[in-house]
């Protein structure tokens, strides 16, 4: 169990604001200086180390968006995105995993996390934006230099040639990150020791400054309910802790040699009965306290939430017959935290203040839980119709009398859940117990036979955990949609046009010439002011009501105005090496305007831009010419860029790897082509018998022509620049005549 301490004193200047784990600092109360970071040392070591791809798991949860929980905050431009963007998905925007102490700085990048724990210390990762992280690289800590920008876009970080200081809302953040790295790796075990020092460093030493900053740091930004979350989060994965975030004043002890100071008002003890709280059931807070200075207590008060976020919860603790305050709690919600705080006001205005946490198991549920895939059936019918089962998913729609229920995003993954009682929300975990049911309607009665598959008044509903992130929708078609595989599940169609108003169930059509499809204003969901002519793009959840199959409307957002409302953005890449000449291709997700495609554009780093230009035959394909090569990892930004719809995209970056070793496939082992580049003449090594050859120059135009034999052959080609050749039907090969 776990306790954490908040005092503030009114008397005279205030004291620092700290919190605590009783139990886990118990010997190191009293303690300072050297002695103090010797006691600590021992007890955050041998914390349980993971792989670097777990990291990107621990983090999704402890740096995630206390307003959405489906979003992750980026540490230096406090950013809120999707915290599935990670680097290696082809996305506009992304994020990547930066360590605060930078691995150059100690050696300790290996990557096998059970000999170098330091670098995969979820306490030192944070995400941030691919462009900073790679900008930051190993720079020191320290205030001053140039604004930073992500992409054209000023930050509130600033750098020089040697530091880089941080946006005021993390400075202290950072660095407690740093001192508790200096803390945790004192070498032995083949870890490295780690030294913050005064001054700046030069890497590999395992030093990193500077210390006189970040100390100031982390007195002008003391820990907020973001960082101690976090730190609950990652003492949950790896059962060490940060302790300058639950002790701040635990700094000046060991780096300014001050004295504990003894508070004259304190808690002995706080206790939870049951100890270990479970979801779905109410429990006692009970707290006891010793006054110092001999004033009686006017006050106790708890205050309680899911989240370090909002702990807006009051209940007023009263004496009981042991002569402890205690309160009772509420029954919370599974799979979540139960964060808290217990303020005591004596007289005086002398104010302590206790912050505490736990978290709450998962529903010990132990009956066998059915995938909805396997109740569906892959059939019309349910192979389960009569049965009593158990599933589990993600609300993804809540109505007056049912709701829809989904795991993963992928056909015949959501079903019908119908209850007059006790509905969950939208993104609530849930465990449904009931008896499957097939809901046929036909020509104005109920029938025999396969309809809508459903979950008919369940016995029991368990809410796990709430505000999960809801399934991706699948995109489909409009003639697709409305086919069983996807009854329950939650779709998306593009571009799709309203060809007839809502019938008198609520009920419009739209089409992108695929089919129709019929779209539902629910009326205890959302209904849309649809009109004929219109492009939408809609999401919603495929439904049966009397065998009327339509799409389910849920909110606002579910119906998009217009055509084509997406930026463009990158969605792959090739590399071509040519002797000395090295090509990226870039390919875009949609056609996109030629007039910003040039040089004024584009930024690579690992490389010098030579040209930009359009693929003569691809409209969503760009091709940048590049020389200086001294990367294998590149990040192109794209600064503006426009589709033909007027869709602007800013500040598009794309990280990739080439070893610009081309990569000939079989089809072009027909042929050998040599010298390229060239001064004019190519030979070719046709393999053949007969072989259609085609030259274009850069506009696309067909500047040569020519059926050649089997064997060696030669081509002239007069004027010098940059060309295409295809050799039957193989892919156009850039070549280059100088």
């Amino acid at each position: 169990m776990k306790y954490f301490l908040n005092i503030i004193l009114y008397i005279g200047i205030p004291f620092s604001i700290f919190s605590q784990s009783v139990n886990y600092y118990q010997s190191c109360f009293g303690l300072s200086g050297e002695e103090l970071k010797s006691e600590l040392h021992e007890l955050i070591s041998n914390h349980t180390s993971y792989s670097y791809t777990t990291t990107k798991t621990i983090l999704r949860e402890a740096d995630e968006d206390p307003n959405n929980a489906a979003n992750i905050i980026l540490v230096y431009t406090g950013n809120s995105i999707d915290k599935f963007d990670f680097s290696s998905n082809l996305e506009p925007d992304f994020w990547n995993r930066e360590h605060v102490w930078p691995k150059s700085h100690g050696e300790f990048d290996n990557g096998d996390p059970f000999e170098e724990p330091a670098y995969t210390d979820a306490h030192n990762l944070k995400p941030v934006d691919s462009s900073i992280n790679t900008f930051r690289g190993e720079k020191d800590f320290d205030n001053g230099g140039e604004v930073v920008l992500n992409g054209s876009v000023e930050t509130s970080c600033y750098s020089t040639s040697s530091t880089f200081e941080p946006r005021d809302e993390v400075k202290g953040d950072i660095a407690r990150i740093i001192l508790y790295m200096d803390l945790r790796y004192e070498g032995g075990s083949g870890e490295p020791n780690l030294v913050v020092v005064d001054g700046l460093t030069t890497y590999p030493y395992p030093q990193i400054g500077d210390k006189a900053t970040l100390l100031e740091w982390h007195t002008q930004d003391p820990p907020d309910a973001f960082e101690k979350r976090r730190n609950d989060v990652i003492f949950k994965w790896q059962g060490n802790r940060n302790p300058f975030i639950d002790y701040p004043e635990f700094v000046d002890y060991i780096y300014s040699d001050a004295e504990p100071v003894i508070n004259p008002i304190q808690f002995t003890s706080v206790s939870l009965n049951p100890e270990n709280i479970e979801g779905g059931s109410s429990f006692t807070v009970s707290a006891n306290i010793i006054s110092a200075i001999n004033c009686p207590i006017e006050s106790m008060t708890l205050n309680y939430g899911n989240s370090w976020g909002d702990i807006s919860n009051s209940i007023t603790m009263t004496i009981n017959e042991n002569g402890e305050y205690e309160c009772q709690v509420p029954e919370q919600v599974y799979n979540t935290m139960f964060c808290y705080s217990i303020t005591a006001t004596i007289c005086e205005e002398v104010s302590q203040t206790f912050f505490g946490s736990e978290i709450i198991p998962p529903f010990p549920f132990e009956g066998l839980i059915t995938p909805i895939n396997e109740i569906q059936g892959g059939t019309e019918s349910s192979p389960f119709e009569g049965q009593f089962i158990n599933t589990a998913g993600i609300v993804t729609g809540s109505f007056a009398n049912s709701f829809y229920i989904q795991n993963g995003s992928e056909p015949w993954s959501g079903i019908y859940v119908y209850s007059s009682a006790g509905l969950p929300q939208m993104g609530d975990s849930v465990i449904v117990v009931g008896e499957v049911s097939e809901f046929c309607w036909e020509n104005g009665a109920l029938c025999d036979g396969p309809g809508t598959t459903e979950i008919y008044q369940p016995d029991d509903i368990y809410i796990i955990s709430n505000n999960n992130p809801i399934p991706e929708p699948i995109l489909v078609t409009s003639g697709e949609a409305l086919q069983e595989q996807y009854e329950g599940v939650l779709i998306k169609m593009n571009d799709v046009e309203c060809i007839s108003n809502a019938n008198g169930y609520g009920v419009w059509n739209v089409n992108d010439g695929s089919g129709i499809c019929g779209i539902h204003n629910t009326p205890d969901g959302y209904e849309h002011n649809e009109e004929i002519g219109e492009v939408y793009t809609i999401t919603g959840i495929v439904s049966s009501t009397f065998n009327d199959w339509k799409v389910d409307l849920r909110m606002p957002s579910d119906v998009e105005s217009g055509a084509d409302t997406t930026p463009p953005y990158i969605v792959n890449h090739e590399c071509y090496e040519v002797g000395e000449n090295y090509y990226i291709y870039l390919f875009f997700n949609e056609e996109i305007d030629n007039s910003f495609v040039s040089e004024y554009y584009f930024y690579v780093s690992g490389g010098d831009i030579q040209s930009v230009s359009m693929d003569m035959f691809d409209p969503t394909k760009v091709i940048i010419s590049l020389s200086n090569i001294n990367s294998s990892s590149f990040i192109v930004n794209v600064f503006e860029m426009y589709d033909l719809n007027g869709n602007l995209a800013e500040n598009i970056f794309y990280q990739f790897n080439c070893n610009f070793n081309i990569n000939i496939d079989e089809d072009y082992s027909k042929y050998i082509l040599f010298s390229n580049p060239s001064n004019g003449l190519l030979n070719l090594n046709l393999q053949d018998n007969l072989n259609n050859i085609n030259i274009y120059d850069i506009q696309g135009r067909l500047v040569f022509s020519k059926v050649f034999p089997k064997g060696k052959n030669e081509i002239n080609i007069n004027n010098a620049g940059f060309y295409y050749l295809q050799i039957n039907d193989l892919n156009f090969v850039p070549i280059i005549i100088k």
